[in-house]
């Protein structure tokens, strides 16, 4: 490991310790080095990404929906499963190993993986109805941790 030294605005800094202070990170150092991590990642570092930047890859999936040079996009036929709940397995997976996520983690867990499989992303409405019905069949129960959404998985 490197050492490194910055310097953050009051604001910033002081945002970082509450989340600190509500053990949502270990310590200040976590937090960096976790935030460094993810948005390396998306610049295009790790094996995840094959050393393609997330922008690179969002363009890639607009790019290859366009179907000529003057820019028309190609009408994709959109096929539809039966499940009763939309994106129930997408949310389930993004919850992996833990019991507990942030609202906007399991959103933006959910985008990765729509845009990996090569689909479009999930609309923020389209997500929020899907955890409310998972929540109304008992399969998640909502959290409120200060001024954010948290989600348990119930089992």
């Amino acid at each position: 490991m490197k050492p490194m030294e910055i310097t953050l605005p009051e604001g910033l800094y002081n945002y970082v310790q509450k989340l600190v202070d509500e053990n949502n990170f270990e310590s200040i150092e976590s937090f960096v080095k976790q935030a460094t991590f993810l948005l390396a990642e998306l610049h295009g570092f790790g094996e995840q990404t094959k050393g393609k930047g997330l922008n690179d890859i969002i363009a890639d999936l607009i790019i290859s929906k366009i179907g000529s040079s003057k820019g028309e996009i190609q009408k994709v036929k959109t096929v539809v499963k039966d499940f009763k709940i939309p994106n129930k397995d997408l949310i389930i997976e993004s919850f992996s190993s833990s019991k507990f996520m942030f609202e906007d983690a399991i959103f933006a867990s959910c985008q990765f993986a729509m845009l990996k499989q090569g689909n479009p992303p999930v609309t923020k409405e389209e997500f929020a109805r899907s955890l409310k019905q998972m929540e109304e069949a008992g399969i998640l129960t909502q959290i409120k941790q200060g001024e954010k959404m948290m989600w348990k998985r119930n089992e």
